[in-house]
């Protein structure tokens, strides 16, 4: 729940009636919730988790999602009004991404540069950023 009890009503845009109605976030939320994702990943067990252990994770979620598709898609036209089959054409593959970032998750890799310096080694690396809150329609 939102801290100050505000929620958001969503409107149906097939019919304009009210289907959902969700917590509105004030500041002081999302500052809460940066808060408690910085402390999940480092002091919490994903952050000293193998990669190939939260890339294990990752596939079950897939296979969870999985069968959910179509209610997905079902939802998504319900929220947003674009076409079923759209909807359900899209998140049919929502799966396919946990399972393609579930590969992903162990194979983080840099890269060497070249360099005209014989003193020095040049290379970058992945890493992750952290925790970010995103403002999203």
């Amino acid at each position: 729940d939102a801290s100050d009890g505000g929620t958001l009503q969503t409107l149906n845009p097939a019919n304009e009636a009210i289907w959902a109605e969700v917590p509105a976030a004030t500041e002081e939320d999302v500052k809460r919730a940066v808060a408690a994702a910085k402390s999940a990943l480092y002091d919490g067990p994903w952050g000293k988790m193998t990669a190939t252990a939260r890339g294990k994770i990752l596939r079950n979620l897939a296979d969870l999602v999985a069968p959910k598709a179509e209610h997905l898609g079902d939802v998504e036209t319900t929220d947003s009004g674009k076409l079923l089959k759209e909807t359900r054409g899209q998140t049919g593959y929502v799966s396919d991404y946990y399972h393609y970032f579930a590969g992903l998750a162990d194979k983080i890799e840099g890269a060497t540069l070249p360099i005209d310096k014989p003193d020095m080694h040049v290379f970058t690396t992945r890493e992750p950023i952290g925790v970010v809150a995103a403002v999203v329609p």
